[in-house]
């Protein structure tokens, strides 16, 4: 038995692991843990032990895959094992293993006292010392250590695979190995020299080229890969000139500022003087993942001195409110890293000032319809780290952006400024947690609702945290596929994009989201009839039969689409989704129709002839169309065609973004005049919202481009 011992005891550690979320899964934070136990084993056995080296770390090695077995019988069954998560176990435990070896084969081998304790602090140094190094240097969120393997980056993105760069930094792994392994014997003959000087070269050569391998982005690469630059009063602003235009440069240099007056206001900040912040803003998510480590994570590095935030063109609209409060915050986070030790209330401030998680509803709206509501206790567990990662974003966000945003609208705002830099609740508000979170509940039971809030609310609530997935590294290639796909138009590599988007469709043609994809890219292309084809009466999608009637009228069928969309009409009717409510008026006889498609599928602009003879569905997307398209011309027109029309908050979304883009061309006038039409609309609290947004936004801009002209 007790020959076997050794052998079971690393099978029932791999089994304690089983429960843990991630840690279950044979992929690198598995592998991760792996390496670091591996190295330390091994550093501290061979810094002790006068046997054969190589050999005992293999056997260790034997010890540490013996606790993945577990792990890969469980990925097995599950569905779960992927070959990115095997190569981590084999690339990251072994050399950590044979990297710690070597550190103690040479303290051992030079004599120096205390070789365990010596070896055990050169690891840490290693493992703690060069990563906090890093950490503190440079604007990534990926990491590369020799003890540990690697950090990939915020584990939201999900998807992490195997890379050059992860390659070339266990090279320089092995690299290490080899130089502490003959430095001991480096004079002993002529072979040992010369691998000593291979070594050396070879690191020193390697490490001069870590930024352009991937290993370290430091803040002057990142600028010189982006290549752009402009400058504002508050902002540096670095972004890859290929993807922006100068125009939409200044115009997100404005929303900067404006931005910037709005969260310094609510927190009642004095700015430093002469203060900056860098603002870096890339191509596309997938360009600042392979720079940064974060794909569609937004993020900002309040660890660094320099502010500076990080943000992909796709995500600029949706996130730049959120992520510059976390810069703002700085000023009055805690001393060590600038931020807040609540997890809950870095992420709860910025969700409390921006307002973002939904458009249609507020945050008290989405937290009061999903009862019972958070006790005291699991609101300290929501704005702590665990607690805060252990649900959903959305859910986490909601939540502690609903509590945050309660104690600044009831209490002075200097209180959770105090408290987000480390004060506790009750010193700073004279009232126990619990009696706060109590106010809490009484103002979320006042706030009104309806069943669009509770459709909201259920959607965020019912979203699972990546510690709740069962694979949570697990995609499958219609996935990878889909993600190459949106990748090549965000690339704008449209042809590329368009065959990987058949590819898809040949491998999964019964996937209605890749099918509704296809088939709005073959109307656009003018495959009316193939698009036509691929629809069946199996497709019980609504979406799809109603792509099927447009390509049958775009064919000249105009009798076969319409007797397809009479058919469709009661599913259309008992249908919740806003996007079905005005199908059949888009589509109210051949002319609206032949209006529909000419916009949708051929980018149709109609003069102004054609524009009147629209039904108003057809009319507001055109203007809709025009302000996507960031046509000011037609959006003036447009906008002056239906700004007589009896309004309706269905279409709220698209005067909002008229009021917006008149304010930013400078018709004040025009845009003054829809702000007070929808403001006479009895519209949803989110709308009031976004509205005051919105006049904020033409307030600022009348002053800003008084003092810019």
């Amino acid at each position: 038995m007790k020959r076997k011992l050794p052998y079971i005891l690393p099978v029932l550690c791999g089994l304690v692991l089983l429960p843990i979320p991630l840690l279950r899964d044979l992929h690198f934070e598995s592998a991760m843990l792996a390496g670091t136990v591996g190295c330390f084993w091994a550093g501290i056995r061979s810094a002790s032990s006068f046997k054969d080296d190589f050999f005992e770390t293999l056997h260790i090695l034997s010890r540490i895959y013996l606790t993945a077995v577990p792990l890969f019988i469980f990925a097995l069954i599950s569905g779960c094992l992927t070959l990115d998560g095997v190569g981590f176990w084999i690339f990251i435990p072994f050399p950590s293993a044979f990297f710690g070896a070597a550190v103690g084969r040479l303290i051992r081998m030079t004599r120096i006292p205390f070789p365990k304790f010596i070896t055990t602090l050169i690891l840490l140094s290693c493992g703690i010392g060069i990563w906090l190094l890093e950490f503190f240097s440079f604007p990534q969120v990926y990491f590369y250590n020799h003890v540990w393997g690697l950090w990939p980056g915020p584990i939201y993105d999900e998807s992490v695979t195997l890379t050059g760069s992860f390659f070339y930094f266990r090279g320089l792994t092995f690299l290490w190995i080899v130089l502490l392994w003959v430095i001991p014997d480096w004079s002993q003959n002529l072979q040992t020299k010369l691998i000593t000087a291979l070594a050396l070269t070879s690191l020193l050569f390697s490490y001069l080229n870590l930024d352009e391998a991937g290993i370290i982005s430091p803040t002057k690469t990142i600028q010189q890969q982006l290549g752009g630059h402009h400058q504002t009063e508050h902002f540096e602003l670095y972004y890859d000139e290929d993807f922006y235009t100068e125009k939409e440069i200044n115009y997100w240099a404005t929303r900067h500022e404006f931005y910037f007056q709005q969260i310094t206001n609510s927190l009642e900040i004095e700015w430093p003087e002469g203060r900056k912040v860098e603002s870096y803003l890339y191509a596309h998510a997938w360009q600042k993942k392979e720079i940064t480590g974060a794909k569609f994570t937004s993020y900002v590095p309040v660890w660094l001195q320099q502010d500076q935030l990080h943000i992909a063109k796709q995500q600029l609209d949706g996130v730049l409110k959120h992520e510059m409060v976390h810069v703002i915050s700085k000023q009055f986070g805690n001393n060590l890293f600038n931020g807040s030790w609540s997890i809950g209330l870095i992420e709860g401030l910025a969700e409390g000032i921006a307002k973002d998680a939904s458009s249609r509803s507020t945050l008290h709206q989405i937290v009061a319809a999903e009862q019972p509501y958070p006790t005291a206790g699991e609101m300290k567990s929501a704005l702590s780290f665990w607690g805060f990662y252990g649900s959903a974003g959305a859910i986490s966000y909601s939540t502690a952006g609903s509590f945050v945003k309660f104690l600044m609208d009831t209490y002075p705002v200097e209180h959770v400024k105090n408290v987000y830099s480390g004060m506790d609740f009750e010193t700073e508000y004279g009232q126990s947690f619990e009696e706060l979170v109590s106010d809490w509940h009484k103002m979320l039971e006042q706030t009104p609702m309806d069943s669009i809030d509770q459709q909201v609310s259920e959607l965020i609530f019912a979203q699972r945290s990546l510690f709740q997935k069962e694979c949570p590294h697990s995609v499958t290639q219609e996935l990878r596929l889909w993600d190459e796909y949106q990748y090549q138009l965000a690339d704008r590599d449209s042809l590329e994009a368009y065959d990987i988007l058949d590819e898809l469709y040949i491998i999964n043609p019964q996937n209605e989201f890749v099918k509704e994809a296809w088939i709005r890219e073959q109307l656009h292309q003018g495959n009316y009839e193939r698009a036509a084809q691929a629809i069946t009466p199996k497709d019980s999608l609504l979406e799809l039969q109603i792509l099927k009637a447009d390509a049958l009228f775009l064919s000249g069928s105009f009798s076969a689409a319409d007797s397809l969309l009479k058919e469709v009409r009661p599913k259309i009717l008992s249908s919740n989704a806003r996007n079905f409510k005005y199908t059949q008026e888009l589509r109210a006889d051949s002319l609206q129709w032949d209006f529909h498609t000419r916009r949708r599928y051929q980018n149709f602009y109609p003069d102004r002839v054609s524009f009147q003879r629209q039904n108003l569905p057809n009319k507001m997307l055109s203007l809709n169309n025009a302000l996507h398209e960031d046509n000011p011309k037609l959006v003036q027109e447009y906008a002056g065609f239906v700004s007589d029309h009896d309004l309706h908050s269905d279409w709220f979304d698209i005067y909002e973004d008229t009021i917006h883009q008149l304010a930013w061309m400078g018709d004040f006038e025009s845009a003054e005049l829809w702000l007070r039409s929808v403001k006479r609309l009895d519209l949803r609290l989110r709308f009031q919202e976004r509205l005051h947004e919105q006049q904020t936004w033409l307030g600022f801009i009348k002053t800003y481009k008084t003092v810019a002209d």
